[in-house]
């Protein structure tokens, strides 16, 4: 029994994240989607109470940011709702990517839970074992006071949970491409970044997991003897919603064995904009 939940709580460990729901090719958008049957409400509140915006973004680029989140919210609610819906995700996905637009840590990404909601990936095993009978909120925490953060999954509801918590610190921003026309665009890219409370995507994280614990029935926990590090690739940062990349395999140091490949991309949101009824125990 101690084995399994060894190998289990291994999904929790550094890196984006390793709860993976294969995706199929990016297609031309077939149907219009209705608007989300639960959580409308929670968004225009939880919206309206954030920070004014934090994020270098053209007004397409916010616009592109206002869909994802929309489709995202009916993924959460349907989760099973199939290739359509996921090629239209994945698109967007790929256009904020695209966009390269800054993104201010203190708004993005520190604060609440950020629920995991779209994965693209190879399926692991955590996707695998998750009982499909019940909700399952999985996502991540960071705090950037301390530099911490949590990787919080649910397997049976919150009747059966898992963290991994740890310690982050920055690399830095990923090799800018210089312009051949103008090679100290990266520099002055740079410094002009330094100037400010932006940051240019991509950008590195390093992830050190420091140890894990199991819950049961919120009574139970078990302390468990895991330790690693992975890097997490911010692509796109907003308020409510974020585009990690896994770049390379995570690095387990002691504990359970290799659980993330490289090329995981996690899309997450906000946590309170997707379930409402969230109470934050972390």
């Amino acid at each position: 029994m101690i084995q399994l939940l060894l190998v289990l709580v291994a999904a929790l460990c550094p890196g984006t994240y390793c709860f993976v729901q294969p995706t199929s090719n990016n297609v031309a958008i077939r149907n219009k989607l209705q608007p989300p049957t639960r959580a409308c409400n929670n968004i225009v509140s939880e919206r309206a109470a954030l920070a004014p915006s934090a994020v270098a973004t053209s007004s397409s680029t916010k616009q592109t940011s206002g869909e994802l989140l929309r489709l995202l919210i009916r993924k959460a609610d349907v989760p099973k709702e199939g290739d359509a819906l996921n090629n239209q995700i994945n698109s967007l996905v790929q256009a904020l990517i695209s966009s390269k637009s800054s993104f201010n840590p203190t708004t993005c990404i520190d604060g609440p839970l950020f629920a995991s909601i779209h994965f693209i990936g190879n399926t692991p095993l955590w996707e695998k074992i998750g009982a499909g009978a019940v909700r399952n909120i999985k996502g991540q925490k960071y705090t950037l006071d301390d530099n911490s953060f949590t990787n919080y999954a649910e397997i049976w509801g919150d009747n059966m949970c898992l963290k991994a918590v740890g310690k982050f610190s920055e690399i830095g921003p990923v090799q800018p491409v210089v312009d051949e026309n103008n090679p100290f665009s990266s520099i002055a890219s740079l410094f002009a970044n330094k100037q400010s409370s932006l940051l240019p995507t991509p950008y590195d994280y390093e992830a050190r997991v420091t140890g894990a614990s199991i819950s049961l029935w919120n009574k139970f926990t078990l302390n468990l003897s895991i330790e690693g590090t992975g890097t997490v690739r911010v692509l796109y940062a907003d308020e409510s919603l974020r585009i990690f990349l896994s770049p390379t395999d995570t690095n387990v140091t002691k504990g359970a064995g290799d659980w993330e490949s490289e090329g995981l991309i996690v899309v997450q949101v906000r946590v309170g904009l997707v379930y409402d009824d969230w109470v934050d125990n972390l």
